[in-house]
């Protein structure tokens, strides 16, 4: 049969909606309770997730600055995104990790989920020495009974076994340990229940394991809040890690200002004693000259000279301090700082001219270095990030340098200047007493190593106290808490997520059989699918009783519903040619019932007074034979190859006026005889003595040698099942009419299932016209219909009694 494309249905049928839904039904149940179990498996052995957070405020705060108006170098910016850098980092994780002494793990193995047991465990380890790194990680199972303790495992595919007791050292050439159990009898028990082992961990392990879990997120940058959470299937071991992550953090921070405060004031310190020596020594010389000279009053007439020396000397010795103070600054910038050398140069700076120059510079070098030194916590030297860091640091560096080497030049100069401006006064000094001039050199001297000592003194003290009104204020807002209920599985989530898909997918099953719904279940869906040209005789209702084959049943049942339908037929017929002698039925397919039409058909019309006999041309799978109980030797095979009578061939039925000739043997040309002129002559002939003539003609959606006699017959049926043919049937009938092999064609639906609501068009089959008052005995009707329609009967006589 020649198929076209699959039928997609594209618009609302309200009716094969409700046979879709009435059909299919129960996917959708099927699906969610399918759905539902497995959603119930994946939440039973599915190990549930905890969650811990906390909320930290970082802060700081300068008492000192509104008193000294000096900033204090330890004070934050407002930019947080390097401590959450610091506080996502695997070196502060590591920090965290031995703050809780993580070094064993613990876990019970069960027949299908494995727990940690973290300080729940049965029995502790206590770990002396580890001798062999590789053995971190690999489970040792322990397994305790009678007294006896047993430790097994397996390294580098050797299998090891150790027996000992509880609290006592167990050695070997990969560890040194010790086991105990606060309840051994517990620890028996739970021994023989479950696999119990542990795991030695070292801190990388441990930060490998649960670092990606850690989150650190910015609540509000503005306010400095800082989230920190961590997942894990251990609710404890969640609030222990996430609470030692933010201790670590305020450690490490204590540390690293602690340290930078003691730099600084250690590097003042060491300038003060050096200047200290110096001053001492000034004075004593100044004195033991003067007792030496006799010179108590040097002060005369030079004292112009001496003070415009004095000034100059002033001048030239904070040229000469800044420019041995930047040439030290210069000389550690040669080489690449690292972020510590940069917030040594800081105190160089103290006092100079050129502080407010670079002191923003090598601030923001410090800032870029100490985020490049932040970073490689997390990445290695390769990483974009650190490279375009890099980038920026030497940029920077390149500028300080340039500014420094243009400082310097600046101060050289100035330095060249003052000099030749001393050696000129010098000059005029040596028209001066000898004492004199000594003296005044002396007392410069010791003046200028005071003042620098002094300022020093006065910058310490500034420092001192800045350094004592600097207070971290970084404090927990919201402890650690560790809810009793794991955030995952959600198992609201993931029931109604497993139903809705269940859900779903049974919709989208229904949905598929609505789109590629393919079959014929009523008349009207054949007058949607067969050409104008094919008129609808009528629906043969859908016999109830088992059979094997199909059946003579009209004449059994002569009030049934399917005699009535046959009759309605049986007067169409008569409206569409009135003077009819032969009838050709055919079908698409077998199965489709043009054998039980044709039977029942010609027994209605037999029924009436009509002599008439029944044609089997279906040579290929003939049943006439077997619906009505009678032998296949002598047919139509035999009498078109003039092998048998006419007579011969003729058979009586046990009804009245009905004749029939059976197939005959299965020929091995059947087409060619169909079509020979000797079935014409055979048909002529009957037409003498038979008032009908019905031929079952051989389904032609699967051989075409029917088609000719379905044309020549007076009236030709084309039978299709309801719920059984299919829309693509449809297409055959078109390929006639377009061809042009058909020019008419009469269609019947066979198999109408019968409803209490249907016509004579719908799914069921009624007639609408009093059959329900008792014109026929419906034996087509099902126990409960018929218990009904006896239930109203009944109260139908008690009413009118009453």
């Amino acid at each position: 049969m020649n198929n076209k494309s699959i039928i997609i249905n594209k618009d609302y049928d309200p009716i094969i909606v409700n046979t879709i839904i009435k059909r299919y039904w129960w996917w959708p149940i099927l699906f969610v309770s399918l759905f539902t179990s497995i959603s119930y498996f994946v939440l039973r052995y599915t190990k549930p997730t905890y969650e811990s957070s906390m909320i930290i405020q970082l802060g700081n705060k300068d008492n000192a600055k509104d008193i000294i108006e000096v900033e204090n170098v330890n004070m934050k910016g407002e930019d947080i995104s390097p401590d959450i850098e610091l506080l996502r980092s695997q070196f502060l994780f590591e920090k965290a990790i031995q703050l809780i002494n993580y070094n064993v793990s613990f876990y019970a193995k069960g027949q299908f989920l494995t727990e940690e047991k973290y300080n729940s465990s049965r029995f502790n380890v206590l770990p002396f020495e580890l001798k062999d790194s590789s053995l971190i990680g690999i489970p040792i199972v322990v397994k305790y009974s009678k007294g006896s303790l047993n430790l097994l495992y397996s390294l580098n595919g050797q299998k090891y076994k150790l027996t000992s007791q509880l609290n006592k050292r167990i050695k070997n050439k990969h560890f040194d340990l010790t086991i105990s159990s606060s309840n051994p009898k517990l620890f028996e028990e739970e021994s023989k229940e479950n696999e119990l082992y542990f795991t030695l961990n070292s801190v990388s392990s441990v930060s490998a394991r649960f670092l990606p879990y850690l989150q650190v997120v910015p609540i509000d940058p503005i306010a400095k809040t800082i989230q920190i959470s961590l997942k894990s299937n251990n609710p404890q071991l969640c609030y222990d890690i996430a609470s030692a992550v933010a201790t670590a953090y305020n450690k490490y921070d204590e540390e690293i200002k602690r340290k930078g405060s003691e730099n600084i004031l250690a590097f003042i310190d060491q300038q003060l004693d050096s200047l200290s020596g110096e001053l001492k020594n000034s004075k004593d010389s100044l004195m033991q000259y003067q007792r030496r000279s006799n010179l108590p009053d040097p002060e005369g007439i030079s004292t112009q000279l001496s003070s415009n020396i004095s000034k100059l000397q002033d001048q030239l010795f904070v040229v000469q301090d800044e420019v041995r103070s930047l040439n030290t600054v210069y000389s550690k910038l040669k080489s690449d700082p690292n972020r510590l050398d940069v917030y040594r140069i800081l105190p160089e700076m103290l006092g100079k001219s050129y502080e407010t120059s670079l002191n923003g510079q090598l601030t923001s070098l410090y800032e870029l270095l100490e985020k490049k030194e932040n970073l490689l916590y997390r990445v290695t030297e390769d990483n974009s990030e650190v490279k375009a860091l890099g980038t920026k640091i030497n940029l920077k560096l390149s500028s300080v340098r340039r500014s420094v080497a243009t400082i310097l030049e600046r101060l050289i100069a100035n330095s060249n200047v003052i000099s030749k401006k001393i050696q000129s006064f010098e000059g005029e000094y040596f028209q001066l007493p000898e004492k004199k001039m000594e003296f005044s050199r002396l007392k410069n001297i010791q003046d200028l190593n005071e003042k620098y000592f002094t300022l020093l003194t006065e910058k310490k003290v500034l420092y001192s106290i800045s350094n004592a009104g600097y207070s971290s204020e970084n404090r927990v807002l919201t402890r650690a808490t560790v809810n009793s209920t794991p955030v995952a599985p959600n198992k609201k989530l993931i029931y109604g997520s497993f139903i809705f898909f269940g859900f779903i997918l049974g919709l989208g099953v229904i949905l598929l059989k609505y789109l590629t719904f393919n079959e014929i279940n009523m008349i009207d869906d054949l007058k949607k699918l067969l050409p104008t040209e094919a008129s609808i005789l009528g629906g043969v209702p859908l016999s109830k009783s088992p059979m094997e084959f199909s059946q003579l049943v009209v004449s059994e049942s002569p009030k049934s519903m399917l005699a009535e339908a046959m009759r309605k037929i049986r007067t169409n017929l008569s409206y569409i040619n009135p003077n009819y002698k032969t009838i050709a039925i055919t079908s698409s397919i077998s199965g489709e019932g043009k054998t039980f039409v044709a039977l029942n058909l010609a027994g209605i019309i037999a029924m009436s007074g009509k002599k008439t006999i029944l044609l089997d041309l279906d040579m290929r799978k003939p049943k006439v034979h077997l619906g009505l109980n009678a032998d296949n030797v002598y047919g139509m095979s035999g009498l078109i190859i003039n092998q048998f009578s006419l007579e011969q061939c003729i058979q009586h039925s046990l009804l009245e006026n009905l004749d029939f000739i059976t197939a005959g043997p299965i020929p091995p040309n059947p087409s060619e005889l169909l079509l020979s002129g000797r079935f014409k002559e055979i048909v002529e002939k009957l037409k003498e003595t038979y008032d009908t003539i019905i031929i079952d003609n051989p389904p032609i959606g699967l051989v075409s040698d029917g088609i000719k006699i379905l044309t020549d017959a007076d009236i030709p049926i084309y039978v299709f099942k309801s719920h059984y043919s299919k829309r693509n049937f449809a297409f055959r009938v078109k390929e006639l009419f377009e061809m042009k092999q058909l020019d008419r064609l009469n269609v019947v639906l066979n198999g109408v299932r019968s409803s209490k609501h249907s016509n004579g068009y719908g799914y069921g089959y009624g007639y609408g016209y009093g059959y329900g008052y008792g014109y026929y005995e419906s034996d087509s009707l099902s126990k409960k219909e018929k218990a009904v329609k006896g239930i109203k009967k009944i109260i139908t006589i008690f009413s009118k009694n009453k």
